[in-house]
């Protein structure tokens, strides 16, 4: 914090807020008559999770994360969501890049003293449809990450070849459930309370696909809504 400019008595504060902070486990949880706690130990890394702090307090903290690799991908930093943008015509340098980037990230990890998760960490092709994908494995210290065909991003379903077809049938399950609630509660609800239920349930949907851009999924629900 020292670095970004934050001294003085800011700074003191933040240390007091960070030191001196204690965990232990909890097992099975207190309202088990089989319940186990483990000794307190004190908070050595990390910031105090459920926090009002933390995720300004973590975003700081992984503020470079990206520096290493920005001049051979494109970073993309979200919250704790990140990804790596690689690009390149040749297949050869395009596997070489991507696993030179995905050594340089654990790397920044290991010197952070952080982990990655793998289990939560994929890697995505894009694909034209005359493109054949590239048959390849990403990994690090012997441990690979998988291969995903679509996967979930800032909120969207994205595929190989961006057809959106996962997104638009998620969207559509979505909106689907939302009708059934108001026609389920119509015969016993005000208008003012359908309505209230219509923004709740279905507008809060439409409203974040349009705040993304996705007109095209916006005519497609809109006319299934109407409908309904």
């Amino acid at each position: 914090m020292k670095f970004y400019g934050i001294t003085g008595v800011a700074n003191r504060l933040m240390e007091s807020y960070l030191r001196n902070r204690y965990q232990r486990v909890n097992i099975n949880g207190h309202n088990n008559s089989n319940y186990y706690l483990s000794k307190w130990k004190e908070v050595q890394h990390g910031v105090p999770q459920g926090s009002v702090l933390g995720p300004l307090l973590f975003l700081i903290y992984i503020n470079d994360l990206s520096k290493g690799v920005s001049d051979k991908s494109s970073p993309i930093l979200f919250a704790d969501d990140t990804s790596f943008i690689i690009a390149n015509h040749n297949e050869n340098e395009f596997q070489f890049k991507t696993n030179e980037i995905f050594n340089e990230i654990n790397k920044w990890f290991h010197s952070n003293l952080l982990v990655l998760n793998y289990d939560k960490t994929y890697f995505l092709q894009f694909l034209t449809k005359t493109d054949n994908e590239i048959n390849m494995q990403v990994s690090f210290d012997n441990r690979k990450i998988a291969t995903a065909q679509s996967l979930k991003f800032l909120g969207l379903t994205i595929d190989t070849t961006l057809t959106w077809k996962h997104q638009v049938g998620e969207l559509t399950s979505r909106l689907n459930k939302a009708c059934y609630a108001i026609r389920s509660i119509k015969p016993f609800m005000s208008l003012d309370i359908l309505r209230s239920t219509y923004f709740l349930y279905a507008h809060s949907i439409i409203s974040l696909e349009l705040y993304f851009g996705g007109i095209h999924l916006i005519v497609t629900t809109y006319l299934k809504v109407r409908k309904e």
